[in-house]
């Protein structure tokens, strides 16, 4: 063979060992980025971000000697109780994870900049060492983009509540649950996500009524969390 043969052999060899390395780079890509989920037709679309997931619990209510309630699983339920909640409203909802999985904030945003979603709800639930405190607040990333959605799924200033987490009532029954003035927050959720996003801190999962309810309730705190997140992303989606 000539040196001009053995030269296109060995381009043919190598065009054909990196075109499959492409592939495969590309397929591993697709696969951590995002989870296949039913198409859509809706004109609004929210990426809600079950926070936590994997090796990372979040919070913990030790309900008993051999219970653990993770806050990982409860994002998880109100995400796909308020996704399916949401579609019932005519409003699209992609969810960056539906197993438990681990995903850094940045595939998170990631996942939520290639839906090209209206906005970003990462959903969570706070924690303490005392078992007492209860409230409910939103954190914002950058101000001019997010505070206008934090204050929205907060339920805005208005007395009493008529949306928003605001409305959800106290653990207690007494009355609605207290609440904190939404914040700004450093996360790489909020400050790489392209649209509009908030991280809802519902209520908290270590106080020990919260945890009964969330265990034993049958689901009823968990749709109350919903319908509450409900109305603030349609109040939001209303007005812009």
């Amino acid at each position: 063979m000539t040196h001009a043969g053995l030269f296109k052999t060995w381009a043919t060899v190598l065009a054909a060992i990196l075109a499959s390395i492409i592939l495969s780079v590309a397929a591993f890509t697709t696969g951590a980025r995002a989870q296949e989920q039913p198409a859509c037709s809706y004109p609004d679309k929210v990426v809600l971000d079950p926070g936590h997931g994997g090796t990372d619990s979040g919070a913990i209510n030790q309900i008993n000697q051999t219970i653990q309630l993770k806050e990982k699983d409860q994002n998880l339920l109100v995400a796909q109780g308020l996704a399916e909640l949401l579609g019932e409203h005519n409003i699209c909802a992609v969810l960056t994870r539906t197993d438990d999985r681990h995903l850094t904030n940045t595939e998170r945003a990631n996942i939520a900049n290639d839906t090209g979603a209206d906005i970003l709800v990462s959903i969570h639930m706070n924690g303490s060492t005392q078992e007492t405190v209860d409230y409910t607040t939103t954190l914002y990333g950058k101000p001019r983009k997010d505070k206008e959605l934090a204050y929205a799924l907060f339920g805005g200033s208005v007395k009493p509540p008529s949306y928003g987490l605001r409305t959800l009532p106290a653990a207690d029954g007494k009355g609605t649950i207290a609440t904190r003035t939404p914040y700004q927050f450093a996360s790489g959720v909020l400050l790489k996500s392209n649209m509009p996003a908030v991280i809802a801190e519902s209520v908290f999962i270590t106080n020990s009524t919260e945890g009964d309810l969330l265990y034993y309730g049958t689901g009823m705190r968990q749709d109350q969390i919903e319908e509450a997140l409900r109305s603030g992303i349609e109040q939001y989606l209303a007005t812009h």
